[in-house]
């Protein structure tokens, strides 16, 4: 194995073309195809600050992409932004504004296929709290979307991010990573991410016919999807969990 090095797409703006490939061989696709709950291009806005996006490389094999975003945070719950959605948003508002950040929101942390496994994850958080040191923010925060909650779909987040292991250990691998790595669980962001399209662009991003109005469990999904046949719309409504990694 060569050495492992993390970068910023600042460092190196000919790795950007390689993200979006990364994030739709392991996102579910309605994640990236249906309507989301904001109004910002996400390219452009990982575009805007290069400097905040990662990429976690072997050699020139591409191992992980990490997206994060500027904003303003007054180091409370009560002043954390909306959710996922609400971070994309008030992220964008900040870099239009021209304004220096308090602090910084993880998007997304995504390892390739061959990556899985192999313990890379926590070198991706830690590429992402050095980008947000060195923009001078005072914590790197993050809507989680726990990793094993699609097993779970029907227990509520709040109970799910309870769980804990015989032992003791945070059930989620993913929320005990963070944890493990300092930092602090803040709450429940119910409806952090909104995404919604026809019953049609459902059935081809899920595999499934969605034949009445209902409730339905789905491939990926945290918790269920939402179908009104009537109004021919869908709506996944996430909810993540926040955490904060001081620094």
């Amino acid at each position: 194995m060569k050495t492992l090095t993390t970068v910023t797409l600042a460092q190196r703006p000919d790795l950007a073309e390689v993200v979006p490939a990364v994030l739709a061989a392991r996102w579910p696709t309605f994640m990236l195809a249906g309507r989301p709950g904001h109004d910002v291009d996400l390219s452009a806005l990982a575009r805007q600050a290069p400097e905040h996006q990662i990429v976690a490389l072997d050699g020139d094999e591409v191992l992980g992409v990490g997206l994060s975003v500027p904003l303003d945070w007054d180091g409370t719950p009560a002043g954390l932004p909306a959710g996922w959605d609400g971070a994309v948003s008030a992220g964008a508002a900040l870099l239009a504004a021209g304004a220096a950040p308090t602090a910084v929101c993880a998007l997304s942390i995504t390892m390739t296929a061959a990556a899985t496994g192999r313990g890379l994850a926590a070198g991706m958080i830690g590429g992402l709290k050095a980008a947000a040191v060195a923009a001078g923010a005072r914590a790197l925060i993050g809507p989680v979307r726990p990793i094993r909650k699609p097993e779970y779909p029907l227990i509520p987040m709040a109970e799910y991010a309870r769980w804990r292991t015989a032992d003791g250990a945070v059930f989620d691998p993913w929320l005990r990573l963070h944890l493990r790595l300092g930092a602090r669980q803040l709450g429940v962001a119910e409806g952090s991410m909104t995404i919604s399209g026809t019953v049609a662009r459902w059935q081809d991003w899920t595999g499934l016919a969605l034949p009445g109005s209902g409730r339905y469990v789905i491939p990926g999904g945290l918790v269920p999807l939402s179908v009104d046949v009537g109004a021919d719309r869908g709506v996944y409504r996430e909810p993540n969990v926040w955490v904060a990694h001081p620094i």
